[in-house]
């Protein structure tokens, strides 16, 4: 997952993450940082559940994000790790440019996903958004 990850981070256009009918002005964004991580057991799960599941932990840093991309790069990711999608699949997704293909059409449910932090820099006040995501199956190391 974390190999598929490095795929996403630097300048691109994010069409393919995006939902179809977008209002942004241009699909290319600035992926800053993007982490995968194991997390900790959620505090929300029951223990009998939380001793089945593996919980990860998702941060990606922007400036900004086009509607829905956080949650339409969670499922992507969750692909890899699950071994739906390979990393290499993943660029050849980001590269197409398509909102409505196969696997960038899957979006991950809103529950789990927070915004973290929200970080204002400089005179000109340049906002960096941390949107993290949790996300529990039983995905491999």
């Amino acid at each position: 997952m974390q190999e598929a990850a490095r795929h996403l981070l630097g300048t691109h256009d994010f069409s393919a993450f995006q939902s179809a009918g977008s209002p942004a002005a241009t699909p290319v964004r600035t992926l800053r940082q993007v982490s995968v991580s194991p997390g900790p057991a959620s505090t929300f799960a029951l223990p009998q559940e939380s001793s089945r599941l593996r919980f990860w932990s998702l941060e990606f840093e922007s400036q900004s994000f086009l509607y829905r991309q956080v949650r339409r790069m969670t499922a992507v990711l969750v692909a890899v790790g699950l071994g739906a999608l390979t990393p290499a699949q993943v660029k050849v997704i980001l590269d197409s440019q398509d909102p409505l293909g196969k696997y960038q059409s899957h979006v991950a449910p809103a529950y789990g996903l927070f915004l973290k932090s929200v970080l204002y820099e400089g005179p000109g006040w340049e906002v960096t958004v941390t949107a993290p995501a949790q996300v529990a199956g039983g995905l491999p190391a």
